[in-house]
């Protein structure tokens, strides 16, 4: 993980667009408010179908994405959203409540990775870190 004044100057040099989708709507803001904290540009989305709207404008390079919501599902959603030219460059989170075992299913969708929700944050922040790291030059 970046820590201190690395972390800080990547946060002033790259800004990560962020899509958290989640029909709960206590779990997305405070999602998207950490993630605003990590230095991220959200958008929150409280469906599949108002993410689908938001996405192509937006052209987020991180969504966070719950499994499980009426409506649309998460898998719907991705598949949908997989689809359009900004897709292949950005990282896919399932975030969901349900059972780990959808793990092998949210993997064959699409998503990058998974994780459930109620769990440590160090795992997306490792996420968020990997991609400010990795390529920042395609954030800014």
């Amino acid at each position: 993980m970046v820590h201190g004044c690395a972390h800080a100057v990547l946060k002033a040099v790259c800004v990560l667009r962020c899509l958290v989708v989640d029909d709960h709507y206590d779990e997305a803001t405070s999602l998207g408010a950490y993630l605003g904290i990590l230095g991220g540009d959200v958008r929150v989305a409280f469906s599949g179908n108002e993410a689908i709207e938001i996405a192509p404008e937006f052209r987020p390079q991180l969504v966070v994405l719950d499994i499980n919501m009426p409506g649309l599902s998460g898998f719907e959603t991705i598949a949908s959203l997989k689809h359009p030219a900004w897709a292949p460059a950005a990282t896919f989170v399932a975030h969901t409540a349900a059972s780990p075992t959808l793990r092998r299913a949210a993997t064959a969708a699409g998503f990058h990775h998974f994780l459930v929700k109620g769990d440590s944050v160090a795992a997306l922040d490792a996420i968020v870190d990997r991609l400010l790291i990795d390529d920042p030059g395609r954030l800014i």
